[in-house]
C-alpha cells in the first residue's frame, strides 16, 4: 500500500509541476511556444486531475473537514484552469494568464491543506 501511494503521489506531483510550470512560462511569454506545449500540457493536466481524484478517494475517503474543504477549493481552481486553457484557445496569452492565477491558488491550497486542520 505504501509503495502504491508513493507511486501515485509521484505521478500526481510530477504532472502537476509540469502543468503549472508550463502554464507560468506560457503566461509570462504571452503564449510563445504553445504549439509545442499544448498537448503535453493537456496530458499533464489530465494525469494531475485523475491521480488527484484517486488520491482523494484513497487518503480522504468520505471526510469533508477543513483539510478537505481547502483541497476542494484547490481542485475547483485546477479544473477551471484546465477548462480555461482548453476553451479559450483563440486568446492564448489571456487563457494562460488566467490559468496561471488559478493554478497558483491550487498549488497553495494543496500545500497548505494539511496545516489548516
Amino acid at each position: 500500500m505504501t509503495l502504491g501511494l508513493i507511486v501515485l503521489l509521484s505521478f500526481h506531483v510530477l504532472a502537476s509541476v509540469f502543468w503549472a510550470g508550463s502554464t507560468f512560462v506560457l503566461a509570462r511569454t504571452s503564449g510563445a511556444g504553445i504549439e509545442a506545449l499544448r498537448r503535453p500540457q493537456l496530458g499533464a493536466s489530465i494525469v494531475a486531475v485523475l491521480t488527484g481524484a484517486v488520491l482523494a478517494a484513497w487518503i480522504h475517503g468520505g471526510a469533508f473537514g477543513r483539510t478537505e474543504q481547502v483541497l476542494m477549493i484547490a481542485v475547483v481552481a485546477s479544473v477551471i484552469a484546465l477548462l480555461v486553457q482548453q476553451l479559450d484557445r483563440a486568446h492564448v496569452a489571456r487563457s494562460q494568464r488566467i490559468a496561471a492565477g488559478l493554478l497558483m491558488i491550487a498549488v497553495i491550497g494543496m500545500v497548505a491543506a494539511r496545516y489548516v486542520a
